[in-house]
């Protein structure tokens, strides 16, 4: 390895050397790194002056001098030593100090005239007091360098041997007096403008990091909450599908029951299949809401659609809920998934029977509307506020006791309806009812024909008899998400 390529690191080591020191105030120790190499070069220069003048010429005033340098070179090392060791303070003073004194001795031995081309070398303990210890500091510092003009200044009046070099020691004691002072102004006003840019930035660092601690506090507590609403979402959805296939199973539970008073199982057998297809559709409606889904779309007679759906519908209500389904007005076809008309019509007759718990009357009718078939559902319960009415809509609203409603029944309902490219109008007051109307676009008969065509040609050749004749659309969870039922 060359010279250099060692120098770098040798560098870089006595530089984090140098930044090793003890010292928590950051200010003091960003300062710690000057004050460091102002002193080791004042030790290092002192101590081989020092050892140059007692090699140089040994005579008396050599000697004086040598020890002079060595006394000024061991002071130096010692302060050195106490910052090195964490006393930042009190190694600044102590250097502040030396250099006046040292100041002072030389103006005492030479005079103030005879070094006035040194004077901008003993501004530096003043720069020094300024810069590390604050305005105090420099107004103690400038009271001392005063005194040592002083002294400088006596010398020269001492050694001067006619009044016009007596009158020249007062002018340069003037001189140097108002340049030092004026000086002195400069340093405080640029030391208070700095500590009050320094007191400023640290408040705007501070204000950062306690800004920063807020968003993190904040972002912990939106993760808590989002975690919270998911344990409460699933809740709900677990109530919601609990309480929707406690009604699927209620409808078995009723046909089956009656085999026993009818004596004919086949009678009961298409009622328990068509509940079982709409447990079906109720989870595949739930999954929906999450991902994309494959809905089964086909062409039907609405009218005789819901006349398949009577026996689903009349057990959900009591012996004190007149139902009245009216599907005289057939010929109205449409295309749409047949199971998701089921559920949406069970969700609508469960919300009619919730809203009349003392009884009451439930209507459901067919006919049609210039291009649109049309489902009127009427109910004679409680009805809805306009507040409820406007949230009818809404993901998860509900106004029902937890353990009976979760706000996804109307969801499933306007979903339903908007997939179809259809419409859904709600109308209700306190104490009058609720009325809902919902249009769906027709379709031709031609197309369960072309649909069944379809159907038999894919299926060839493993044919088999079907009623109803499907096929797959995919479809789009970003649609519209309305829901709950109140």
């Amino acid at each position: 390895m060359t010279a250099r390529e060692s120098f770098p690191p040798l560098w870089h080591r006595f530089i984090g050397w140098m930044q090793r020191v003890p010292i928590r105030a950051a200010r003091d120790k960003r300062n710690a790194m000057a004050l460091q190499a102002i002193l080791a070069v004042v030790a290092v220069t002192t101590l081989l002056m020092a050892i140059g003048s007692c090699a140089a010429a040994p005579d008396m005033a050599s000697y004086t001098e040598h020890w002079l340098l060595l006394i000024v070179s061991a002071y130096t090392w010692a302060c050195l030593y106490l910052l090195r060791h964490g006393l930042f303070r009190l190694s600044t003073s102590l250097t502040v100090i030396g250099g006046v004194i040292l100041m002072a001795v030389s103006y005492h031995a030479y005079g103030l005239r005879s070094q006035s081309g040194l004077q901008i070398t003993h501004l530096l303990p003043l720069l020094l007091s300024g810069l590390f210890l604050g305005r105090t500091a420099v107004w103690w510092t400038a009271l001392a360098y005063a005194a040592a003009l002083a002294i400088g200044a006596r010398t020269d009046l001492q050694l001067a041997t006619d009044s016009m070099q007596a009158s020249e020691a007062s002018t340069n004691l003037l001189l140097s007096g108002m340049n030092f002072l004026v000086l002195v102004a400069i340093l405080d006003r640029l030391i208070l403008s700095s500590r009050r840019a320094i007191s400023r930035s640290e408040e705007l660092n501070a204000l950062c990091l306690e800004l920063q601690r807020q968003v993190e506090e904040k972002e912990r507590a939106y993760e808590r909450l989002v975690q919270t609403q998911k344990m409460e979402t699933i809740g709900r959805l677990s109530t919601g599908i609990a309480h929707d296939f406690n009604a699927i199973l209620s409808v078995i539970l009723g046909h089956a029951t009656s085999v026993g008073r009818r004596g004919d199982i086949d009678a009961v057998l298409p009622g328990i299949r068509q509940a079982a297809r709409s447990g079906a559709t109720l989870t595949r409606r739930l999954l929906s809401f999450s991902r994309t889904h494959t809905r089964h779309l086909s062409t039907f007679d609405l009218a005789e659609a819901i006349e398949e759906v009577r026996p689903l519908i009349l057990p959900v209500f009591p012996r004190a809920i007149q139902v009245s389904l009216d599907t005289s007005v057939s010929g109205l076809w449409v295309k749409a998934d047949r199971d998701e008309l089921v559920l949406a019509l069970l969700n609508i007759a469960s919300n009619a029977c919730d809203a009349m718990p003392q009884g009451g009357r439930f209507t459901l009718s067919v006919e049609a509307d210039g291009d649109h078939a049309c489902i009127g559902l009427e109910d004679t319960g409680i009805g809805m506020t306009p507040e409820v009415l406007a949230r009818l809509y809404e993901p998860f609203f509900t106004t029902k006791p937890r353990d009976r409603g979760t706000g996804i029944g109307m969801a499933t309902v306007h979903r339903f309806v908007a997939d179809h490219g259809g419409a859904i109008q709600a109308d209700s007051a306190p104490g009058e009812g609720t009325r809902i109307r919902i249009r769906l676009p027709l379709a031709e008969p031609e197309d369960s024909l072309r649909d069944e065509a379809d159907w038999e040609l894919a299926q060839t050749p493993h044919r088999t008899s079907h009623r109803e004749i499907s096929t797959v659309v995919p479809t789009d969870p970003a649609m519209t998400r309305h829901a709950a039922a109140p």
